[in-house]
């Protein structure tokens, strides 16, 4: 994905995306107890001092909503985000050893309107022979669009809605998904 490219440029922002929204048994409901896997490689990535964070997979409520979480590579790291509840917590605090190479994540999500919802992010680096928990968070409204939907899907791909070459961002990013699973755990 190039930034400045009309070829990549969606909804009036930079990105090249993958969804779920075509597929029912994998849409979000509320009430659904979902885990994401899926792993991704940061191909030739270039680090950057900038503060932009380039979002590589996200939980989105149909219908122009926010998305409810995202993990996003920013600067040197990983990060886990929820923007309507004002979460963010570093879950691979330095990627670039691992640039190239595959990096597993597993995010488990009771999807709820209430305080009852939950997200538990995992991680599985290279070398390493299972997932490490990095980060819970408990009672929660996981399911909160702002504007009426009845369901949500996953996005992953790259997305650059901050970034900028004039900013000092690289101009093009290259990341790789493989094994995109969503497992009902209702």
């Amino acid at each position: 994905m190039t930034l400045n490219d009309p070829d990549y440029v969606s909804d009036g922002a930079p990105r090249s995306e993958s969804a779920n929204n075509e597929i029912e048994k994998s849409l979000i409901h509320v009430g659904d107890v979902h885990r994401y896997e899926f792993s991704v490689m940061l191909k030739d990535w270039e680090t950057s001092s900038s503060k932009a964070g380039d979002i590589i997979f996200q939980g989105k409520h149909a219908g122009g909503n926010k998305p409810s979480f995202y993990l996003m590579a920013q600067r040197n790291a990983i990060a886990f985000r929820s923007p309507l509840l004002d979460l963010q917590a570093p879950v691979v605090e330095d990627f670039r050893p691992h640039i190239d190479r595959w990096m597993r994540f597993r995010i488990d999500v009771r999807w709820a309107e209430s305080r009852t919802g939950y997200y538990k992010v995992s991680v599985q680096l290279p070398g390493e022979t299972d997932f490490t928990l990095k980060k819970t968070y408990t009672d929660l409204n996981t399911f909160h669009p702002e504007n009426p939907t009845a369901f949500g899907y996953i996005k992953w791909g790259l997305y650059r809605p901050a970034s900028s070459t004039e900013a000092g961002d690289p101009a093009t990013r290259v990341v790789r998904h493989d094994n995109v699973r969503v497992i009902d755990l209702g």
